[in-house]
């Protein structure tokens, strides 16, 4: 009866299977989340939860480094200490640190087009509540005089 073993070179964990940058941020002990909430999109934020409402399917916008950071140092943290301070804390971490966020970005970078095809492209819409806005305050400005 021969045992039957497990297939080492297609496992997840294995460590041959990794690319450098996966090895790079595995190996990183200093995150608050787990590696697959940092790479993984949020589903807290206000486009999530608005495509679970209306069952829409709005692409996120890729992660990079600081949001990843921002991510990651904002748990369990005062909503009021994050932005500044966390801003003030990336720019005063080593390089070693903003390499392994950039590691993480780029493994971000794959898993978001693993999921939502390689031809995204981010596309932001004007807002013309802002341009209305602007020709109000201006004219609210020479109306005073």
């Amino acid at each position: 009866m021969s045992e039957k073993k497990p297939d080492y070179y297609n496992s997840v964990n294995n460590p041959i299977t990794f690319s450098s940058d996966e090895v790079l941020v595995r190996n990183y002990n200093n995150f608050n989340l787990t590696y697959d909430e940092l790479i993984n999109n949020s589903q807290n934020t206000r486009l999530a939860r608005r495509n679970e409402r209306n069952g829409t399917n709005i692409i996120p916008r890729r992660q990079n480094a600081w949001v990843l950071y921002l991510r990651d140092k904002s748990t369990g943290r005062d909503v009021r200490f994050q932005f500044k301070q966390i801003a003030k804390m990336w720019n005063e971490e080593p390089k070693e640190v903003i390499k392994v966020y950039e590691a993480a970005a780029r493994l971000a970078a794959e898993r978001h087009i693993e999921k939502y095809g390689s031809d995204y492209k981010y596309k932001p819409e004007k807002s013309f509540k802002t341009s209305k806005s602007l020709k109000n305050s201006s004219n609210l400005i020479f109306s005073k005089f």
